[in-house]
């Protein structure tokens, strides 16, 4: 029988080195190494690899009966002060199968005192969980190779690489499937060439609307930015004037309804400031048009409007009335890729009562997966 005092932590760097000296740093010397990995963390659509390295410890283990052999505590305990001093291994199974030369042979009486005796335990658990992890990954690949038959190996790693970063299932079979026509089978064999086509293929997907162009002759182009609260459109905004003004050389002038939170008036105030650009503060639909009228001779026009919850039915409506009297040229709706596609679908279907000509997305660097982005331009049909 064996008594249970077990903390287990995971610790992951992008070096060996790192991911032990943190290690060291939150469990001590005495911690045990009981699994290692190196593995290729990827990100699209960047399609680059980024090498991680794993480490999981434990510092308390089972206390073992008098039948666990001192071979298995020997060659199952490596402390991290040991493994610190020893050059990393990329592939680190071996810390828990190969026996330590260094390590003294240890009596009966040590084992009962020593908390690593029962790794060699962990060593069978560890083994029947990847076996574990193995079967269900068959299992997944199985039943989703039946919606991609007939596509080559590589190329049904790349489908498997589009679900996980949360391309729905039939879109990302699409894809794989369309892919394979332009390919070579020599070209299967050159992951990297496989990347770059399938990113072009990504690219081709999105539907871009292009930089905004004036398409009048007589009076400003009106662009209105609307959108939930947080997606970034005062920044977005801001953005957008300065590519006008200082890119373009275009007469640019603000307006701002966004009067509910002043941090956001003045920081578009601090932006409009820098480019050498008007900006006007309203708070109805009457003002709303007299500023328009007094900017008639810019050639642009970009609004700024209070971000609202797409259920507050109340303020979209009144958003409803500025657009209705600004009567602009495009509106944009602004949202986050940091949201989840329900949220994203939703607001789509709520702005779309006020109005939505484009989208834009925003936070892209933030975003774990981007795949609902593809997933939502392919429902909605509507220009980034």
């Amino acid at each position: 029988m064996s008594e249970t005092s077990m903390q287990l932590r995971t610790f992951s760097a992008s070096t060996m080195a790192e991911a032990l000296r943190q290690l060291k740093a939150a469990m001590g010397d005495d911690a045990i190494i009981l699994h290692t990995r190196t593995y290729q963390k990827r990100r699209w659509l960047r399609l680059k690899r980024r090498e991680v390295v794993e480490i999981t410890a434990s510092r308390d283990m089972d206390i073992p009966s008098r039948r666990s052999r001192p071979q298995a505590a020997a060659q199952a305990r490596r402390p991290v002060a040991q493994a610190v001093a020893e050059p990393p291994r990329r592939h680190g199974y071996a810390e828990l199968s190969r026996p330590n030369p260094a390590a003294a042979p240890a009596s009966p009486r040590n084992l009962l005192e020593t908390p690593a005796a029962s790794n060699a335990m962990m060593l069978g658990i560890s083994q029947e969980m990847s076996m574990l992890r193995s079967m269900v990954l068959d299992l997944v690949k199985e039943t989703r190779s039946q919606r991609v038959p007939q596509v080559p190996q590589e190329l049904f790693d790349h489908y498997l690489h589009l679900i996980q970063n949360q391309v729905a299932d039939e879109l990302a079979a699409d894809i794989v499937k369309n892919l394979g026509p332009q390919l070579r089978p020599d070209h299967l064999q050159n992951s990297d060439f496989v990347r770059g086509k399938l990113a072009e293929q990504l690219e081709h997907m999105l539907p871009s609307a292009g930089p905004i162009v004036r398409t009048k002759k007589a009076g400003p182009h009106v662009v209105a930015l609307i959108g939930p609260t947080g997606v970034g459109k005062t920044t977005t905004i801001a953005k957008l004037a300065a590519n006008l003004k200082l890119r373009e050389k275009r007469r640019v002038g603000l307006i701002t309804i966004d009067t509910y939170r002043i941090a956001a008036v003045d920081q578009l105030k601090k932006y409009a400031d820098i480019i050498g650009s008007p900006l006007r503060v309203v708070t109805s639909p009457e003002d709303l048009r007299d500023a328009i009228a007094l900017m008639d001779d810019y050639e642009y026009i970009l609004i700024d409007t209070a971000g609202r919850s797409p259920t507050d039915t109340l303020k979209l409506n009144e958003l409803r009335n500025f657009i209705e009297v600004a009567r602009p040229d495009e509106v944009h709706l602004v949202l986050s890729t940091t949201a989840s596609q329900e949220c994203i679908e939703a607001a789509i279907a709520r702005f779309g009562e006020v109005r939505v000509d484009k989208i834009i997305f925003t936070k892209l660097d933030e975003a774990v997966h981007v795949g609902v982005v593809l997933n939502v331009v392919k429902k909605v049909n509507k220009s980034l």
